[in-house]
């Protein structure tokens, strides 16, 4: 990587202007037509990445004539991707090389509107036809979908705008579109991300080479991508170092499609045709993809309490945190400590975080399956996006309590090996509880207590146990210096083989 210093030096030189004059967004996004896709859905998707804006929410707007939902800033109106009740769908990115005009609407309003007034991509295009000739200050590439299985990306400036279908052979060969922060309609000269754009164009064709084009391969794999200045894909871990004064493991991710700045992210599933419109999935993760969890919602009602929290959504603030523990090299702020994330043996928080985010695949395709044979049940759809979001919490916190105390694995050769670990009972609780497990075979078991800071505050036990099922009771009175709130009890077996599983509860006195 010797040629790394130089383009770096042009990297910062770009970046720094381009915050002096309050242009911090750098999205990557795409949109494929249900003949790209593996289920035949059409799929718009987008990496949003603005380090002036890092609490991000999902809102259930209401204000308009149609519902839906949206990602925004916390405190804040613009949507920047979202999907409305009648399926249809808007996300974007800054195309830099576009003229922009000085009145109007700006990229975020332009989709905070559509999404309130348009239920299909031809009443967005009227929308725009009204607004080309009293100008919009908008300079962007828009990608949509609707209930008709329309997957269209435009090309959006002051006063004209660029109509490129997913389904068009001639625009679009394989089904889809791909677009970072340049337009082809563009300058020439003024736009950016043509790293991330290369990137993206090798990964979406893998997948869709591989027929596996869908939400999962893009969150999973696009999502949580590494790469360099030549757009090549970089391993994690790590094993290496980026430059030689940079520390071992680290990456530099100022080029990546996960960079640094990424501050949410969102995969828009369409419907086929005859399906219900409330069916439309938006599944998104708040903070760094990294560092956080897909979780899925439907433009059905409000949306949990974890992604639209009072200033901030708890999702994105665990997320922070954990981001902050992944992006700890002081000396410059794009480097991310590959092995936090997975060592060679497998280890490190990918391997919880990933675990909690593959059960709600699972069980979400599951759901939607029974929902598209027999209809949307609206009551089940809530409960399961609210326990979803609560389930996917949790997991961020264990991980970031592992992160905090050093733990690189956790929950790690359970279950099938005979190592389980129950939730306590009761939970909240107040005098006592009860925390039971499981041994393969006989071990000394040591169950720490930690606060929500990560700090060792208890020892529950640390004895030796026989194989088989045990259950401790745990008496609180004895503990009076423990004040309410959330805790994290931490089993660790040492044996033939070592095990650790971490759990949580909430203590109320």
């Amino acid at each position: 990587m010797i040629s790394i210093k130089l383009k770096f030096l042009f990297l910062f030189v770009f970046c720094f202007a381009s915050t002096a004059n309050g242009q911090n967004e750098e999205c990557t996004i795409g949109v494929a037509s249900g003949i790209a896709t593996s289920d035949g859905r059409p799929l718009i998707w987008k990496t949003r990445d603005n380090s002036s804006a890092p609490n991000n929410e999902v809102v259930y707007n209401k204000s308009f004539k149609l519902r839906f939902l949206e990602v925004v800033t916390a405190g804040n109106t613009n949507a920047w991707m979202g999907v409305n009740e009648h399926g249809f769908a808007i996300l974007n990115s800054l195309a830099r090389d576009l003229e922009q005009g000085s009145s109007g609407y700006g990229n975020g309003s332009l989709m905070r509107d559509a999404l309130g007034t348009c239920a299909t991509v031809s009443e967005f295009i009227a929308l725009l036809y009204q607004t080309n000739s009293s100008g919009r200050a908008t300079r962007g590439n828009f990608a949509t979908l609707d209930s008709t299985g329309a997957a269209i990306l435009f090309e959006i400036d002051k006063d004209s705008y660029w109509i490129f279908d997913a389904e068009n052979s001639l625009t679009a060969p394989n089904g889809y579109i791909i677009r970072t922060n340049f337009a082809e309609n563009g300058d020439g000269t003024s736009g950016s991300g043509y790293e991330r754009y290369n990137r993206s164009s090798d990964l979406i064709h893998n997948f869709y080479s591989g027929d596996s084009l869908n939400y999962r391969s893009i969150l999973r794999h696009q999502m949580r991508d590494f790469s360099d200045f030549d757009s090549n894909p970089v391993n994690v871990p790590f094993a290496d170092y980026w430059l030689s004064e940079r520390p071992y493991g680290y990456i530099y991710t100022n080029v990546s499609i996960c960079r640094s700045s990424t501050v949410s992210t969102t995969v828009i599933q369409g419907i086929l045709s005859g399906e219900r419109t409330e069916l439309s999935t938006m599944w998104t993760i708040l903070g760094h993809p990294a560092a956080s969890i897909a979780v899925p919602y439907w433009p059905i009602g409000n949306t949990p309490d974890e992604a639209n929290g009072t200033p901030t959504a708890p999702l994105c603030d665990m997320a922070l945190k954990i981001r902050s523990a992944l992006f700890d090299y002081p000396e410059n702020e794009y480097y991310l400590d590959s092995y936090k994330l997975r060592d060679e043996a497998g280890n490190g928080i990918w391997n919880s975080l990933f675990s909690a985010e593959d059960s709600i695949f699972t069980v979400t395709e599951k759901y939607l399956e029974k929902w598209r044979a027999n209809g949307p049940d609206v009551s089940e759809m809530m409960t399961v996006e609210y326990n979803y979001a609560r389930f996917a919490l949790d997991a961020m916190e264990i991980a970031h309590l592992n992160l905090l105390t050093g733990v690189v694995s956790d929950d790690n050769n359970t279950a099938s090996s005979g190592f389980t670990v129950f939730q306590n009972f009761p939970n909240p609780f107040h005098a006592g509880t009860r925390i039971s497990f499981t041994l393969p075979q006989a071990g000394v078991v040591n169950i720490d207590l930690f606060n929500i800071s990560g700090k060792k505050v208890d020892t529950i036990a640390h004895e030796q146990f026989s194989k088989g099922l045990h259950t401790i009771f745990w008496n609180t009175t004895t503990r009076p210096k423990l004040s309410s709130g959330i805790y994290f009890y931490r089993i660790t077996v040492s044996s033939n083989q070592q095990y650790t599983a971490t759990r949580k509860f909430t203590l109320i006195k």
